[in-house]
């Protein structure tokens, strides 16, 4: 492992960042940052939503598991849409029903309205606006996917670190419907602005991926994102155990995370922590998980994304269980900094496992699979802590239902194939 570490800080110096795909990293990382930090915001939202409506956590709980479900089952609809139509139009789609998804919720009156304005239009501007990211950017990249794939999804704790405090602050201050109206207006400018500077490949400007002249450069034509080409490989690796295997993976890990992020504010005020007390523990979880959103793709390019891929499931289920013990908001800080750091990489690393088991190739549509799997455990790990609440009168034992998904997550990457070679040589032969 020392080895591969030296490898990758020497090779650090070498990058290249005046190709045009760190452009579109910039782009994806702008996406990323604004579309999860309202997702992962939900958790604060729903004290207030209690106090104006009466409504119980549960039921609001439900919006979220709605809006999980709609996003899980639009995900693969998303990806083949970038693959026919492209990234970038799929992304506007998607940020056309962020705005209306966000301004709908601010004015919604009943909890009807809110499943459908939160949890179907939000959910179907998840799916459009996010899933076709990663594809996108891993069409520009031969080499150095990790780099760039951490730089994005580094955003998914950057975006929600600043949103989520930003937001709790102006809930306190001008209520949340005007805090989530404001939310869309400005994601959505900011948006429309950098999607003016996306291409969907490198083609569309006649470049080639980032490394293509250092990797066979004969192979580009072949792997180019023809219909015929992704369908035929699609179908191959629909029958490799990978495919249906990190689906379960991504499920597992999703709903032992969902648990905590949508149960831990309150968790923490049914112990008689303050409310901003409670939100900062969640932007604390945000701000440290960042750095290994970043580092362990680049990690798992290098050395063995199975290894970090399982250290970080297993360490993402063993440390939420101090939770269950304390009512120090002291002991709620120091298990969130240690917690966030397996739960920042538990999910980054299957772009880079879909790239060691199948080579260089269009990933819409694979990746959109994966990302329904992580969307129905989004939905389950938001549902449990209000049904935990409404069974038991408290939140300890949705710790215990969080730490049990994502141990048997680790438990489960062990029977993976290895990465050290591609699943199938006839991938070469795919036309």
């Amino acid at each position: 492992m020392s080895s591969s570490l030296s490898r990758i800080r020497n090779s650090i110096s070498d990058i290249d960042f005046r190709h045009y795909g760190w452009i579109i990293v910039a782009v994806g990382a702008i996406a990323q940052m604004i579309g999860s930090a309202i997702r992962m915001a939900f958790g604060i939202i729903i004290d207030p939503l209690v106090e104006e409506f009466s409504w119980d956590p549960k039921s609001i709980g439900i919006a979220y598991a709605i809006m999980s479900i709609v996003t899980a089952f639009s995900s693969p609809i998303a990806g083949y849409a970038s693959t026919i139509i492209g990234a970038r139009k799929t992304m506007y789609i998607g940020l056309l029903l962020f705005l209306i998804g966000m301004i709908w919720t601010a004015l919604a009156s009943s909890i009807i309205e809110f499943y459908i304005s939160y949890g179907i239009i939000f959910g179907f501007a998840q799916s459009m606006f996010l899933v076709p990211v990663i594809p996108a950017v891993a069409v520009w990249f031969k080499t150095r996917l990790g780099l760039a794939t951490g730089l994005i999804i580094g955003m998914w704790s950057l975006g929600p670190a600043l949103v989520i405090q930003i937001m709790g602050i102006a809930l306190d201050a001008v209520g949340w419907q005007t805090t989530f109206i404001a939310s869309g207006i400005i994601g959505t400018l900011i948006m429309i602005i950098a999607l003016q500077f996306f291409r969907n490949t490198p083609s569309d400007i006649n470049l080639l991926p980032y490394g293509a002249e250092e990797v066979n450069q004969t192979n580009d034509s072949k792997n180019s994102k023809s219909n015929t080409f992704s369908i035929n490989l699609q179908n191959v690796i629909y029958k490799t155990n990978a495919f249906w295997s990190l689906m379960n993976i991504h499920f597992l890990g999703c709903v032992g995370h969902a648990v905590i992020l949508i149960g831990l504010v309150p968790l923490m005020t049914s112990k008689g922590i303050s409310y901003t007390d409670s939100v900062f523990c969640l932007t604390l979880i945000m701000i440290v998980s960042m750095t290994t959103r970043f580092i362990t793709p680049i990690l798992g390019d290098g050395i063995n994304p199975k290894i970090i891929m399982f250290l970080a499931f297993l360490g993402q289920g063993l440390l939420v269980i101090p939770w269950a013990f304390t009512d120090s908001k002291w002991m709620f800080y120091l298990v969130g900094i240690l917690w966030s750091i397996p739960y920042g990489g538990e999910g980054t690393l299957f772009p880079i496992m879909n790239r060691k088991y199948y080579g260089f190739f269009p990933m819409d549509t694979t990746y959109g699979w994966q990302i329904l799997a992580a969307s129905l455990g989004m939905a389950l790990g938001g549902f449990i802590p209000g049904l935990v609440f409404d069974v038991t009168g408290g939140y300890e034992l949705a710790i215990w239902i969080s730490a049990f998904f994502s141990c048997f997550g680790a438990v489960v990457i062990l029977t993976l194939d290895t990465t050290k070679e591609v699943l199938s040589p006839s991938f070469d032969n795919l036309q």
